[in-house]
């Protein structure tokens, strides 16, 4: 009887160690953000091995262009030793994601697909040579790299506005350290009320 007292109770401190390791955890790699009932919060998974590791996405309740309006969360596998650098290369990533933003402008259904956009090849912020300059130096659509704080304390901005003739892909990307982990938050959107929207639910940004 004694036997069984002693492993019952054994039992018990055992679980309560294991669920105190549990939210001890949770706890650790716990991150909020401060979502308005226009947006909806998501896994963040990548579909193919990266050095970052997917934690949340934040897109607009469905609408028109939502596939290309998102905040995304993610933890850095590795550690960085120049977080501007670091972002600067990141850029060159992004690429793909500019591309298929462009393929969207080029569509037969996009607006600027019309005839009386053809006076406007001419110039200078046309998507013709937008795309050149991407190809050579994308930094240029891209304001230095700069400190700012939030509630969590200190991160590293790099604020980028890239032309797409009459439009502009919006895309802000911060790294910040935390608890010995850096996090990589992406706001990507072509719409500029949404990219203001995106930074305020950014500057909400919370690690526990």
């Amino acid at each position: 009887m004694v036997r069984q007292y002693y492993l019952t109770r054994k039992s018990v401190f055992f679980f309560l160690f294991i669920l105190l390791i549990i939210l001890f955890k949770k706890n650790i790699f716990s991150q909020v953000f401060k979502i308005p009932d226009n947006y909806i919060e998501s896994p963040l998974i990548y579909p193919h091995e990266t050095i970052l590791k997917g934690i949340s996405k934040i897109t607009p309740v469905e609408a028109l262009f939502s596939n290309y309006t998102s905040l995304e969360l993610s933890s850095v596998k590795k550690n960085i030793r120049n977080p501007s650098n670091w972002l600067e290369d990141k850029i060159f990533d992004e690429l793909g994601n500019i591309t298929e933003t462009e393929r969207l402008l080029r569509s037969e259904d996009s607006p600027l697909s019309d005839p009386i956009f053809n006076q406007f090849k001419h110039l200078p912020f046309h998507i013709d040579d937008t795309l050149e300059q991407l190809a050579v130096n994308p930094i240029v659509f891209c304001i230095k790299t700069s400190i700012k704080f939030n509630k969590s304390g200190k991160f590293f901005e790099l604020n980028c506005t890239i032309p797409f003739g009459f439009f502009n892909n919006y895309l802000i990307m911060r790294l910040q350290f935390d608890k010995k982990i850096w996090y990589f938050t992406k706001i990507s959107t072509l719409n500029y009320n949404r990219m203001l929207e995106l930074t305020t639910i950014a500057e909400s940004f919370q690690i526990y």
